[in-house]
């Protein structure tokens, strides 16, 4: 009884291991797909701003 408890908590600590780091990459992509579109609409408005400068 005891030995099967603790090969199935043994079974779900190594399928933790491997999905935490999935989901942390995942988290990741998502964050920086968001800063650099962030970004992308900062120098869009600042490109905006200079075409209305030199116009």
């Amino acid at each position: 009884m005891q030995g099967d408890t603790l090969f199935i908590l043994l079974r779900i600590l190594t399928l933790c291991l491997y999905i935490v780091p999935i989901v942390l990459i995942i988290w990741f992509a998502i964050k920086l797909l968001k800063v650099q579109q962030e970004k992308i609409k900062i120098l869009r408005t600042i490109s905006d701003k200079l075409d209305k400068f030199n116009n």
